[in-house]
């Protein structure tokens, strides 16, 4: 079950970023959350091939899912900056 009590960032096949702003934010603010890759070299493999048209994003795209399920955030392309945009919606969802 991948929905637990830590939030999660999905993002597609292209999330060396990605992860690498998780790591940063989930320290600094002392947040744990984990992050998946979906896609067919990903964490989490898709059967359907869907997970980009579902959740409307690109592979360079990222979802935040609450601890709770629901989604809190996401964006549909690659940032510039993932680590400060990470940072900000984190600190804006938690204060």
């Amino acid at each position: 079950m991948l929905v637990s009590e830590n939030f999660i960032l999905f993002t597609g096949k292209d999330n060396s970023l990605w992860r690498t702003a998780v790591r940063n934010v989930s320290s600094h603010l002392g947040v744990p959350i984990n992050v998946y890759g979906i896609g067919s070299q990903g964490d989490c493999v898709e059967c359907e091939d869907s997970w980009e048209s579902v959740y409307d994003v690109t592979s360079q795209g990222a979802v935040l899912i609450r601890p709770d399920g629901f989604v809190a955030w996401r964006t549909k392309e690659g940032v510039s900056d993932p680590h400060l945009l990470l940072k900000q919606v984190m600190t804006s969802i938690l204060w």
